[in-house]
């Protein structure tokens, strides 16, 4: 801790620093509602909560982060104006955490927009980064490394493989929870919905019909079959279940490939500015174009950012998370150089989570916190 200073006077000194910066600070609620922790957060810090049940029956707990009250405090009160810049300093509550600590400290902040979304300038992404960079300096911390990644970037890579989009959707959503997402490849590698009943097994086993033919075609055939067969379901419904059901199916050789390139993509890790050079090897390595939208994503991405926070060094990581699981694009964490399991600021991009807290139209949402105890 910078001149020995203690968790008080640092919470002061951030407070006072993120005013000047043109934030304004409130005070969240110390004991707020489980549940909205148990639908967004990480399996992590819902396992470290402090939560009581009232006698009727509702779930609260003390507060294991910041940002969640924070935000529902601005969707209190954003009928008054559609943008907010929000900072906070103050204890939260988690177990197992330094020193067997229930009590820890953060100060942070959350830049809050309604009726806008994201723009591909990422000029809200550099503008939080360089202020976690400036806050640090304040205090005169300046040894330090940026971890960054970009689960965009990963979502978009999923859109490009050969996979069901149900199978999709279940990587991008538990993406976060990295036991069940690697339990998620094991089940892929093993084959998608191949011992059931394929449309060509079906076609030709219990019709005598070529596997290749035609919707259309395939109606005029299905009309001449006794339709007790068909219970009460049409020819139309038979045909889009036959379809659905095998375009659904992935063999076990196929789902092994798609693993294999699941792994290999999340294993990039390089300087920021050598990510689309990464990125381009990784596709000229698999020999496919099939992953050119993951470069021009990258591309952007990478450029913009460099050229927003400038020269400094930035480490990105394409399996890169945290334990909570409402960010949604763009996250960050700084590290003290001297003990990189030290993360001092964690931070990111949430738009999804204002949504998920009632909000009704489109938001643009991020935010970092400082990791006082760490400082």
């Amino acid at each position: 801790m910078p001149d020995n200073q203690s968790i008080q006077e640092l919470n002061n000194k951030f407070k006072e620093f993120f005013l000047l910066e043109g934030f304004d600070y409130i005070e969240p609620p110390l004991v707020v509602s489980s549940d909205i922790y148990f639908e967004t957060s990480g399996e992590q810090i819902r396992k470290d909560m402090f939560s009581v049940s009232s006698a009727q029956g509702i779930e609260m707990c003390l507060r294991p982060d910041l940002t969640i009250p924070t935000c529902q405090a601005y969707l209190q009160n954003n009928h008054k104006f559609d943008q907010a810049k929000l900072c906070y300093s103050g204890p939260i509550f988690r177990s197992g955490n330094v020193n067997n600590s229930i009590e820890l400290n953060q100060s942070g902040v959350e830049i809050l927009n309604t009726n806008t979304v994201k723009d591909s300038n990422y000029q809200e992404e550099i503008e939080i980064i360089n202020l976690a960079i400036k806050t640090l300096n304040n205090i005169n911390k300046v040894n330090f490394d940026i971890n960054l990644g970009n689960v965009s970037i990963f979502i978009e890579f999923l859109n490009c493989l050969d996979l069901p989009q149900r199978w999709k959707d279940r990587l991008r959503r538990h993406f976060f929870r990295r036991d069940y997402f690697e339990s998620l490849l094991k089940r892929i590698e093993l084959g998608i919905g191949f011992n059931e009943t394929r449309k060509e097994d079906v076609l030709k086993a219990h019709l005598g019909i070529k596997a290749d033919i035609s919707d259309s075609e395939l109606k005029e055939l299905l009309v001449n079959v006794n339709s007790i067969e068909f219970g009460e379901r049409s020819i139309e419904d038979i045909i889009n279940r036959l379809n659905i059901k095998s375009e659904t199916i992935i063999s076990s050789e196929k789902g092994v490939e798609i693993v294999r390139l699941i792994r290999s993509f999340l294993s990039i890790e390089c300087e920021l500015s050598l990510l689309p050079n990464a990125i381009d090897s990784f596709s000229k390595k698999e020999s496919s174009k099939q992953f050119d939208t993951v470069f021009q994503m990258a591309s952007n991405f990478s450029k913009k950012m460099k050229l927003g926070i400038g020269t400094r060094d930035i480490n990105f990581k394409t399996d890169f998370g945290h334990s909570i699981e409402y960010y949604d694009g763009t996250m960050f964490e700084i590290e003290d150089k001297d003990n990189q399991n030290n993360k001092v600021v964690v931070g990111g991009r949430y738009d999804a989570l204002l949504v998920n807290l009632g909000l009704d139209n489109k938001a643009s949402a991020i935010g970092f916190a400082v990791n006082n105890n760490n400082i």
